[in-house]
C-alpha cells in the first residue's frame, strides 16, 4: 500500500487559485475569503461574492482525482437523503496554471460538531434528538442496496469480504513495514495481528446486502445550529457500497461518544452479532490506512481505538 500523492501547496497559496477560479466563474471580485478547515486531503475556504449564490464553500483537493468521487458522492447521497446534503456548483480540474482540483459547492449555515465545544452542553433530550436524527439518515442510506459490492460507480465483488479482507490484508503488511521503521508501535502491530489472525471468527456473519455508505460519518462532518438543530452532513469520503457496519465505528470518533451515536444506532437498527468487534477492527485498521495514505498520524484516535480493540477481543476471548 502506497501514501497517496499529496500537492504540497500552502494554505496562502491555494486562496489565490480559489480567488481565480471563483472570480474567472462568476465573472465578479471577491468580497471576501476565509479559510475555514482542513484534512488530510484538502483545504475549505468560505468565499462571499456580490452575485448569486452570494456565498460559497470551495474545497481544494489535494489529491487528484478526489474531487470527481467527493462530488460524486455528494450527488448520489443528496438525491435521496433525510439530512440536507450540499449542492455542487461545480468542480474544477488541475490546469498548468492552477494545479489543484476544486469543488465549489453550497454553502451551509452552522459550525461542525466537533470544533464547537458549546454543543457538548446542550441537554439531553436535544442531544437524543440529535442522535436519532444522525443515525435515522445513515440508516436511510443503508437501506438503499446493491446486489454487488465496491466503488460507487463500478461494484465489481460478489461477497464483501472478497474486496475487504485483501485490503485488510494489505493494510497489516503495510503496518509490519511501519513497525520495522518505528512508524507504528508494537502494541498496535500486535493488537492488528490478533485480530487478523482471527478474521473468520470476527466476520463469520454472512454480509447479504451492499448498503450505499457517507464513508466519514463522524460528528466534524455534521453541521448544525449551537442548539444541535442539524442543517447538513458534508464530506463524504470513500463512499462505496459496502457493509454497512464499515463505517458504524466512525459515530465513536472524536466527540461522537457523548452524543451517544453508535449505541444509539443500534438501538434502532439490526446490526450483527459481532458488530463491537467488527467495528473495532475496521476502526483499527482505517486509522492505519488513512496513515498510510495521508502521511498523517493521528495518534490520539488510533490509541483510543487499539484500545477498543483489545477490549473487544478480550471480551470474546481471543487474547
Amino acid at each position: 500500500m502506497e501514501q497517496k500523492v499529496v500537492r504540497e501547496y500552502s494554505k496562502e497559496q491555494t486562496k489565490d487559485f480559489v480567488k481565480s477560479i471563483v472570480s474567472e466563474r462568476y465573472a465578479c471580485e471577491i468580497s471576501s475569503i476565509k479559510y475555514v478547515g482542513g484534512g488530510s486531503f484538502g483545504y475549505v475556504y468560505k468565499v462571499e461574492i456580490p452575485v448569486e449564490p452570494y456565498k460559497l464553500i470551495v474545497k481544494a483537493c489535494r489529491v487528484s482525482g478526489m474531487h470527481k468521487s467527493e462530488a460524486n458522492a455528494l450527488k448520489v447521497l443528496g438525491a435521496d437523503t433525510l439530512i440536507h446534503i450540499p449542492e455542487v456548483y461545480f468542480t474544477f480540474d488541475a490546469s498548468d496554471d492552477i494545479p489543484m482540483d476544486f469543488i465549489v459547492e453550497e454553502y451551509v449555515d452552522g459550525t461542525d460538531c466537533f470544533i464547537d465545544v458549546r454543543k457538548l452542553f446542550v441537554g439531553k433530550r436535544k442531544k437524543r434528538q440529535f442522535a436519532d436524527k444522525i443515525v435515522d439518515a445513515l440508516a436511510h442510506w443503508h437501506s438503499k442496496t446493491n446486489d454487488k459490492f465496491g466503488s460507487l460507480d463500478n461494484p465489481e465483488y460478489e461477497n464483501w469480504l472478497d474486496f475487504y479482507k485483501p485490503f485488510a490484508k494489505d493494510i497489516l503488511d503495510t503496518a509490519i513495514q511501519m513497525n520495522k521503521k518505528g512508524k507504528i508501535n508494537n502494541k498496535t502491530l500486535k493488537t492488528m495481528r490478533i485480530a487478523w489472525d482471527n478474521f473468520d471468527n470476527i466476520f463469520c456473519d454472512p454480509i447479504e446486502k451492499a448498503s450505499l455508505i457517507h464513508g466519514d460519518l463522524n460528528v466534524m462532518n455534521v453541521m448544525s445550529d449551537e442548539k444541535l438543530n442539524v442543517t447538513a452532513i458534508i464530506d463524504p469520503l470513500d463512499c462505496k457500497w459496502a457493509d454497512k457496519e464499515f463505517e458504524l465505528f466512525q459515530l465513536n470518533n472524536l466527540t461522537g461518544n457523548l452524543f451517544n451515536l453508535y449505541d444509539t444506532y443500534k438501538a434502532k437498527y439490526p446490526v450483527s452479532k459481532n458488530v463491537d468487534l467488527k467495528c473495532a477492527f475496521y476502526a483499527v485498521y482505517h486509522e492505519i490506512y488513512c496513515y498510510v495514505s495521508s502521511g498523517r498520524h493521528t495518534e490520539s484516535i488510533l490509541r483510543i481505538a487499539v484500545k477498543r480493540l483489545r477490549k473487544e477481543l478480550k471480551k470474546a476471548g481471543l487474547v
